[in-house]
């Protein structure tokens, strides 16, 4: 089953420049453009915050062997 989309209002500077951005990459719409954006940006936060977890739990072995846990 395809999701239901919803709207998202934009201001129409902000449109403009997404219409001028679009003409520069493979993009035929605004609305595949920002997309792209926000499944990236959601992507790179899933991303940074595995990386995060896994630096903290190192960095507390590596206090731990040193003593200070």
């Amino acid at each position: 089953m395809a999701e239901k989309p919803i709207q998202i209002k934009i201001p129409y500077k902000l449109a403009g420049k997404l219409s001028k951005k679009i003409k520069e990459t493979g993009f035929d719409t605004i609305t595949e453009y920002v997309l792209y954006v926000l499944e990236q940006t959601l992507s790179e936060d899933s991303e940074n915050s595995e990386n995060y977890e896994e630096e903290e739990k190192n960095v507390k072995e590596r206090l731990k062997d040193l003593g200070y846990l």
